[in-house]
Order: structure tokens, then C-alpha cells, then sequence
């Protein structure tokens, strides 16, 4: 490993927070990946150095409504002012080509980061031998749509969040129409 490595990770990781808002922890760590140029041991490594430091957070957001697979609600992570001036102070020493993917990728992480944030599927067994799946659609952290049902099944449950989540607009849209349309 080039003794640049750790710093430059800790760039990428700082150029992320400050590009996408409360990204989830596990967004993160996709988004570091994906640039090729850092590994999973080099992310875990930088991200503890910096929460160390201070200079990026990672907690649970009050009143969050997201969850994960476990249904616990999600890890948020944020850049610290302090991480804003390292990043300002050092994101010129960064070879070119990581900037350059840095500065083309971010508008693909904030398009994700909304559209997450926005549109959210859940389910959790009720111990009734059904699962209670939840589908909402959300802007600017105010729920515009939400549909409560109880599936048969695990499988029935996982294909409904998963088609809420690839098709949100065509699914809301059906839906509006079937329930307001006159017969």
C-alpha cells in the first residue's frame, strides 16, 4: 500500500459527506468503493480515523424513519466544519483522475442519496403469520403518500418493496388510479 493510500481515502471519504447530506453508513461505503480507489480494509481504516478526529459523524438521526434490513433505523454520516476545512486544504494535493471521478460521480450520489431518502419499503413479520409491509413516498421530509397492508408471506412482502423501490411512480400512480376512479 502507497503511503498516500490513508489520506487519499480519507479525501474521498470527506469529498462524499460533503457532496450528499446524512448519506446511510452503508451508502457511504458503496459510493468509496465504486471509485476503485479504495478497498474495504483502506475505507474501514480511513473512516475510523476520521470519526477519531472528529471530523465526519455517524449516528442515528432523531425521528428517522428509514431502516435497515434488521429494521433498526439507519446510520447517518456527515462531514464536521473541521472536516470541511481539511477537505478545502487538501483536496488540491489529490492526483487528478480521483478528482475528476470525485467531481462526476457526485451528482449520481446525490440523485441516489434523494431518491432513498424519498422512496422507502419496509416489512417485519407481526407475529400474526402475516408481514406488515410499509410503502411511502416522502419530500422534504414530509410523508406526500403511505400504504399500510399485511402480506402473506416473506416472499410476497419482499417483491412488493422491491417493485415499490425500482418503480415508485408507476406503482403511486396505478394506485391513485384505481382508488379514485369511478365505476
Amino acid at each position: 500500500m502507497a503511503n498516500t493510500d490513508l489520506p487519499n481515502a480519507k479525501i474521498i471519504i470527506l469529498f462524499i459527506l460533503s457532496k450528499v447530506d446524512s448519506i446511510p453508513s452503508a451508502k457511504l461505503t458503496d459510493c468509496a468503493l465504486e471509485s476503485l480507489y479504495v478497498d474495504y480494509f483502506l475505507f474501514s481504516q480511513a473512516k475510523k480515523e476520521l470519526l477519531d478526529a472528529r471530523l465526519m459523524t455517524e449516528s442515528v438521526r432523531k425521528n428517522e424513519s428509514r431502516k435497515d434490513a434488521s429494521g433498526r433505523p439507519i446510520l447517518s454520516c456527515d462531514i464536521t466544519p473541521e472536516g470541511k476545512a481539511i477537505l478545502n486544504r487538501l483536496l488540491p494535493s489529490v492526483p487528478t483522475g480521483i478528482r475528476a471521478y470525485l467531481s462526476s460521480a457526485s451528482k449520481s450520489w446525490r440523485h441516489e442519496a434523494s431518491e432513498e431518502k424519498s422512496v422507502q419499503a419496509e416489512y417485519a413479520p407481526n407475529g400474526e403469520g402475516t408481514w406488515d409491509v410499509d410503502l411511502r413516498l416522502v419530500e422534504n421530509d414530509a410523508t406526500t403518500f403511505s400504504l399500510h397492508w399485511n402480506a402473506p408471506s416473506e416472499a410476497a412482502a419482499e417483491r412488493t418493496c422491491k417493485r415499490w423501490k425500482s418503480e415508485p411512480a408507476e406503482m403511486y400512480l396505478e394506485i391513485i388510479r384505481l382508488i379514485s376512479e369511478e365505476k
